[in-house]
């Protein structure tokens, strides 16, 4: 499995453009094959800062999600807004479970 982590802060202006880019493929998304997390959230601090996770099966699901016609159109639009900071940072997980908090 492997996972994305994505920092997105766009100018002020082309917020709006950027979610409603955004809407658009997130349903289409999480139906594609092993994708197991889609996710877009604004960050309630910075308004213009949106956060990305991401979840898939394995490597070729999300290569082959990156190819998609829905996902071309997007990177076009990313590409036509300013985005003045990006970090994505790629995980790949051998294990995963619940986090149990310690008891007092």
């Amino acid at each position: 499995m492997l996972t994305i982590s994505a920092r997105i802060e766009l100018a002020p202006e082309d917020i709006e453009a950027y979610i409603a880019g955004a809407q658009k493929i997130v349903q289409p998304t999480r139906e594609e094959p092993g994708c197991q997390l889609y996710a877009f959230a604004v960050d309630i601090a910075q308004p213009n800062v949106v956060w990305i996770s991401e979840q898939w099966e394995n490597e070729e699901a999300l290569f082959t999600h990156l190819g998609l016609p829905h996902i071309t159109e997007f990177l076009e639009l990313c590409a036509n807004v300013n985005i003045i900071d990006m970090n994505v940072i790629r995980y790949d997980v051998s294990a995963a479970g619940p986090l149990v908090l310690p008891q007092d």
